[in-house]
């Protein structure tokens, strides 16, 4: 019976006491430099998942019978995790998201940002090295001192091994799935994240970062099942007395749910065709008729419009047109390309990777372009740069426009990462192309204000002697500087309009792509009567509609560019069904008045709801919800979201239209 002894492996112990410890003490070390930190049950979950990749590292490295083998892989394994956990605290700071590996077609393009990467890197996010250090520390003058004496009983090892992994598994499936260990405001299971961990800040707060880490991978390997469940109740029917209801004949689409076999195309087209067409208002067809010039406008925050002094049009412009001052830029992985994306769509990017170039071949009939161009309109865009980032020759194409990039233009550009190309010069050149049209609906993308802020460059240098009299870090003098060249830009574009007699014809709607990351917000705080650190108020941005005959307003409803679609739509009388956007007309009575974030976090007049923290912030004592309307709230658009991917990955819009228009 001597292959039935079991020895107890005090050596296989100490490895998985040393790589739990390590891992556990990383994961409680990321929470607490990234302030989510709290005593809950994801503390638990984390723990059980440290130990069950300790014993599972544990278990390969019995098969080495090197020791200094053994030490040198768990060595390695955990600077991958510390540096890991670091980078995503980093990137956090940074960017204000967590990163995937599903926006690793986009790693090689961003080497350019290491250095500003760096230069914003909070210090003390260096410590979640200690444990690493001190694991070093140990193995070089400890572990060869310690002697253990193995302990036998009759018991297969292996067997052993398998049961106690079993077990745990089963534990931490428990905590997937049980009722308790699931926060009051999550809208979507720890099981489905577990399983699909799109939205990064909330998995790595359930999950911890190691194991986020791991999902990510398998999730980028494997793919996620596009059958997934769409759980929604239709809308509640809206009071419509006193307006007139669009009219859209549903004959044909219904015929295309009665004969669809996909189940998955089926369910988003009993989700779409169940939602409430809103219907006309006070402000239907104010702009019927005119030119639309959209301005995605790089990295500009209300810094921009609040400084006559520096920045003239763009004050006037804010100003005197309608501004929404509660409007922000939600980021996600792929902050530029996915935010355009939105705001041409109404549809929600996926967070976790650049949709505009994944799904680039994907077509959209609902899009800004085509509902422009349904109404006789010529649709183009315009960028001053190449498609080194995102591939705008097809995606916009495909969104509907005629596209010009930075060498159909004939702009002088670089490659040098820190010097961009002028937005005079783009105006001056996109101007004369779309100026030409009898009526134009104009996507204009900037460039110039784009960082780097830490290094010399020709447009961060070129105004700096005009801040000379402000007491503000030198990077953000160079960020103002550059953003010097957008306002004249913009002088530019009105003077131009004004001189052709376009400019009472036109119709100009802006807004920021978002924050100009990779400026600390210490750096930013100066030139701010709010505190940008509070809630996600770093990513408050201007968003303005401007024609010379608007009489001035300022609008306080909560807003993202997910919105401007449908309001636009509204506003020039469009033919477009309001179903298949998932943002609202701003104008409309029953609008919902809450800013949507890429995480599904959420910002009312009342209150802001982190999901990354699973909480429920304050900032007015006007009104209180209850917990069953944040969840309700959390549910709507947890699912909002959750469609809107499903809808990308399956190209459903291209389907849709496909099956309408068939004979």
């Amino acid at each position: 019976m001597k292959n039935l002894k079991y020895k107890i492996n005090f050596k296989e112990l100490k490895n998985i006491t040393i790589i739990t410890l390590f891992i556990f003490i990383v994961e409680i070390l990321f929470k607490i430099l990234g302030k989510t930190f709290s005593f809950d049950y994801t503390i638990l979950r984390i723990f059980i998942s440290s130990l069950i990749i300790g014993m599972f590292v544990s278990i390969i490295l019995n098969f080495i019978k090197y020791n200094w083998l053994n030490r040198t892989i768990i060595i390695l394994l955990s600077l991958v995790i510390s540096i890991y956990g670091m980078l995503q605290l980093g990137f956090r700071n940074f960017i204000g998201n967590y990163v995937s590996v599903n926006t690793s077609n986009q790693l090689g393009k961003v080497t350019d940002y290491i250095n500003d990467f760096f230069m914003s890197f909070d210090p003390k996010f260096y410590l979640i090295l200690i444990p690493f250090v001190l694991l070093v520390l140990y193995f070089i003058f400890i572990d060869k001192k310690i002697h253990v004496n193995d302990y036998v009983f009759s018991i297969p090892r292996f067997s052993i091994n398998i049961a106690l992994l079993v077990t745990l598994s089963f534990v931490y499936y428990s905590t997937l799935v049980l009722g308790f260990m699931q926060n009051k405001y999550q809208s979507i299971s720890n099981r489905e994240l577990f399983n699909n961990p799109s939205v990064q800040s909330i998995a790595i707060n359930q999950f911890g970062v190691s194991t986020f880490g791991i999902l990510d991978i398998k999730n980028y390997i494997l793919k996620p099942d596009l059958d997934i469940d769409i759980d929604y109740e239709p809308d509640e029917p809206v009071d419509v007395v006193g307006k007139v209801e669009r009219e859209i004949d549903d004959t044909k689409w219904l015929e295309v749910i009665d004969t669809e076999t996909n189940k998955s195309y089926n369910k988003l087209n009993n989700y779409f065709i169940s939602r409430n067409i809103t219907p006309t208002n006070d402000y239907t067809g104010l702009f019927e008729g005119k030119n639309l010039i959209l301005i995605m406008m790089e990295s500009v925050n209300n810094i921009a419009v609040t400084n006559e002094e520096y920045f003239p049009t763009l004050y006037k412009l804010y100003n005197e047109g309608w501004t929404w001052t509660n409007n922000y830029s939600p980021r996600s992985s792929c902050a530029t390309g996915n935010n355009e994306f939105s705001a041409l769509t109404s549809v929600f990017a996926i967070n976790n990777m650049c949709s505009s170039n994944v799904y680039k071949n994907n077509t959209y009939f609902e899009s800004l372009f085509n509902v422009f161009n349904n109404k006789g309109y010529t649709s183009l865009a315009f960028h001053d740069y190449t498609d080194y980032y995102y591939d705008r020759h097809t995606s916009h194409p495909n969104l509907g426009s005629i596209y010009y990039g930075v060498q159909e233009l004939g702009i002088d550009y670089s490659n040098e990462y820190k010097e961009w190309p002028s937005d005079v010069d783009f105006i001056e050149k996109a101007y004369d192309i779309f100026s030409k049209e009898d009526n134009f609906s104009v996507l204009l993308t900037t460039v110039t204000t784009h960082q780097p802020y830490y290094t010399s460059s020709t447009y961060g240098d070129m105004y700096l002697d005009e801040f000379d009299d402000l007491d503000v870090h030198l990077y953000l003098k160079r960020y103002m500087s550059k953003m010097k060249v957008l306002d004249q830009a913009l002088e530019l574009l009105l003077k131009k309009l004004e001189e052709d007699n376009l400019l009472d014809d036109t119709v100009i709607v802006m807004f920021g792509d978002h924050y100009p990351y990779g400026l600390a917000n210490n750096v930013l705080q100066p030139m701010f009567d709010y505190n940008i650190s509070l809630n996600s108020e770093v990513d408050r941005t201007p968003f303005i509609i401007y024609n010379s005959n608007l009489e001035p307003k300022k609008f306080d409803e909560y807003t993202t560019y997910i919105n401007i679609l449908p309001t636009l739509a509204n506003l020039f009388n469009l033919d477009y069904d309001p179903r298949l956007y998932f943002g609202e007309d701003l104008f409309d009575e029953n609008y919902s008045n809450i800013a949507i974030f890429a995480d599904g976090s959420w910002q009312s007049p009342y209150a802001f709801y982190n999901s990354n923290k699973l909480k429920l912030s304050y900032i007015n004592d006007d009104y209180k919800y209850t917990d069953e309307e944040v969840r309700k709230i959390n549910d709507l658009i947890s699912n909002k979201i959750n469609i809107s991917n499903t809808a990308i990955r399956l190209n459903y819009f291209k389907y849709l239209n496909d099956k309408l228009n068939e004979t």
